[in-house]
């Protein structure tokens, strides 16, 4: 009897160890799968218990866009099966391409080429469009190359940027010339429009800077304050202005912040500034 007994704990402590040997086995391929950076999903059910599927995932698309300061009522827009939602509110259905701006207003567009501010139809067949970022005027050409503020028509465009800040927008049309809304400042060889202020800065043929209606002088480089408005720009003779104002001579570098501080180097190799 003891002898069976004994047989029995020996059988008993042989189970256990090799059971302790294969959950030491299991651990260390589960060491082994982790390192390989393997989620821990992967592992398979226990033996038994059916594995639960997946559900079904709709198809959503909520782009990730850097919010800008100041920008409390930018609504959360993302798509779901192709309808457009803002703040979990759907505004329209197959939508291609929409743009949010911080005042809440949406520009959409939908894949029967319709162009909508919000919910009010704007129009038909856009090839391009913003949305100024603080006011929220939308600006779209249409296949015509017509370019439009909201559903006011502004001109035949071959090109634009709008003014975030201020909902102005600088155009050219097909024969170079350049406008700040509806007014004609002259003909462009280059232009920027600021974000804050919607002031139009431009350089003709001849290398005149313009800053809207106002000729500078002729200028060999620029920089163009966005906040303020304010043009910092050398000559031919390395004279350095700020606006039409002269601020020194032999200037070699310079650096407009966007605030309008400026900061230069003359010839000599001293700092300047302003």
């Amino acid at each position: 009897m003891k002898n069976k007994l004994l047989a029995l704990v020996i059988i008993l402590a042989g189970a256990g160890a090799a059971a302790a040997q294969s959950s030491a086995i299991l651990a260390g391929a589960a060491a082994g799968l982790n390192s390989l950076g393997l989620p821990a999903a992967t592992q398979a059910p226990e033996a038994g218990i059916p594995a639960v599927p997946e559900p079904e995932k709709a198809n959503v698309n909520f782009p990730a866009v850097a919010l800008p300061l100041d920008c409390q009522n930018m609504p959360m827009l993302y798509t779901v099966n192709g309808d457009l939602y803002a703040n979990g509110v759907k505004i329209g259905g197959r939508v291609s391409q929409f743009k949010g701006a911080c005042n809440g207003d949406v520009a959409r567009t939908d894949t029967y080429g319709n162009i909508y501010k919000n919910k009010t139809d704007l129009g038909r067949s856009p090839q391009s469009f913003e949305i100024a970022l603080y006011t929220g005027d939308v600006f779209w050409k249409d296949s015509y190359g017509t370019l439009r503020k909201n559903k006011d028509e502004i001109g035949r465009a071959q090109s634009y940027t709008v003014s975030d800040y201020t909902g102005i927008v600088a155009w050219t049309d097909n024969y170079g010339a350049l406008y700040k809304d509806a007014k004609e400042l002259g003909r462009a060889s280059r232009y920027q429009i600021t974000g804050h202020t919607g002031d139009v800065v431009w350089t003709d043929n001849y290398s005149v800077l313009h800053k809207n209606t106002e000729a500078l002088g002729r200028a060999g480089r620029f920089q163009v304050a966005d906040r303020t408005g304010d043009v910092a720009w050398t000559d031919n003779y390395s004279t350095l202005y700020l606006n039409k104002a002269e601020l020194g001579s032999r200037c070699q570098s310079f650096t407009l912040r966007e605030d309008g501080r400026l900061v230069w180097w003359d010839s000599y190799g001293d700092s300047h500034f302003r």
